[in-house]
């Protein structure tokens, strides 16, 4: 298990915003866990929506979010590396944002009718438990009436901690026993080659996060190669999903589009990580990214599209439930939520 060091200096804290009166050599990158208690539902009644799950239509696709979990993170040394202090607090404050935020992890299933796929899997077991309300997946999944034996695919946008966690248990059994795994190709080939120590090694994520990123890809790869497919950059997952090229965040980072009659929907991925700065500045780079100039590109050619086509979306790391729209607003772009349905 992952004993992640503290990894804010005074310095970027405070560039989350002035006067943010937070003890940087105590403070983790995420809070506290809080005990978890198991939802409660009448006999034979349906789980109630948003217990942990969330539940909507893609044409005749049963889509439902699933929670991960939730902590405390820093929005202007994590999310917006780049942002101008005094902009970034701006921002905050027209958005009555605050400069530490609860930042989630929400992963979807859906249900075509001939397959249930899941699309990523969260931290899984890979954080100690003074790093906030995470795992919340195999909960969640259950509250939902979902089983980890009923996944038939587990799709990846990417190779990164959050996404890939869930692979496997702390035993190193899987979490999903009979799904195949899905990559893109180039990104499983980037992930367990040998550039990626070094490369991430040598990028601008605190240590912390460099060890975490390193260790998920050792750790949660090998166990699924031999019960995976890979697939091309754009190409068919299965029917009705496709992997539409968005690289940058990391190498070969892709979302995922569903389509079903004349309904579509796409998972974002790791496109866009918070609805106002990612939506609102484009420009403004999170410390996870690859490529920045890439993602950058890859960003603003994705919003573009789902607002020009009004395709609804899911952020990842979006608040729950995470799904909406984004339309174009000014030179940038607006999250518009979707009205919530029990």
């Amino acid at each position: 298990m992952i004993k992640f060091p503290t990894i804010l200096t005074r310095r970027s804290v405070f560039r989350a915003g002035a006067g943010l009166a937070v003890a940087a050599s105590a403070m983790p990158l995420l809070t506290p866990a809080s005990a978890r208690a198991e939802g409660t539902s009448e006999a034979g009644a349906e789980p109630l929506n948003g217990n942990g799950f969330y539940r909507f239509k893609i044409g005749d696709f049963q889509a439902t979010v699933v929670s991960d979990g939730y902590g405390q993170l820093p929005v202007g040394p994590i999310l917006a590396m780049n942002a101008p202090e005094a902009e970034l607090a701006s921002v905050l404050q027209a958005n009555f944002m605050q400069p530490v935020i609860q930042a989630t992890s929400n992963i979807l299933v859906v249900d075509t009718g001939r397959e249930r796929i899941l699309v990523d899997t969260g931290f899984g077991e890979k954080l100690g438990p003074s790093f906030g309300n995470f795992p919340g997946l195999q909960a969640n999944l259950r509250r939902a009436g979902i089983t980890p034996e009923s996944i038939d695919l587990v799709v990846t946008s990417h190779g990164h901690l959050d996404h890939i966690g869930g692979f496997v248990t702390k035993s190193g059994a899987l979490a999903f026993p009979k799904a195949q795994f899905v990559f893109v190709d180039t990104e499983w080939n980037y992930w367990t080659g040998s550039r990626y120590e070094s490369e991430v090694n040598n990028s601008p994520m605190p240590e912390g996060f460099k060890k975490a990123f390193i260790e998920a890809a050792r750790e949660n790869l090998p166990p699924v190669a031999d019960r995976s497919r890979f697939v091309k950059q754009g190409g068919e997952i299965t029917s009705g999903v496709h992997y539409i090229a968005a690289p940058g965040h990391s190498p070969s980072h892709a979302a995922i589009l569903f389509t079903s009659g004349e309904e579509q929907f796409m998972h974002m991925g790791d496109i866009a990580h918070n609805p106002v700065t990612s939506l609102q500045h484009p420009d403004w780079t999170p410390i996870f990214d690859y490529d920045p100039a890439q993602a950058i590109k890859s960003r603003k050619a994705i919003l573009d599209r789902v607002a020009a086509d009004r395709i609804m979306v899911m952020g990842y790391h979006f608040p729950f439930p995470a799904v909406g729209h984004v339309a174009r607003y000014d030179t940038a772009y607006r999250w518009e939520a979707a009205q919530w349905v029990w």
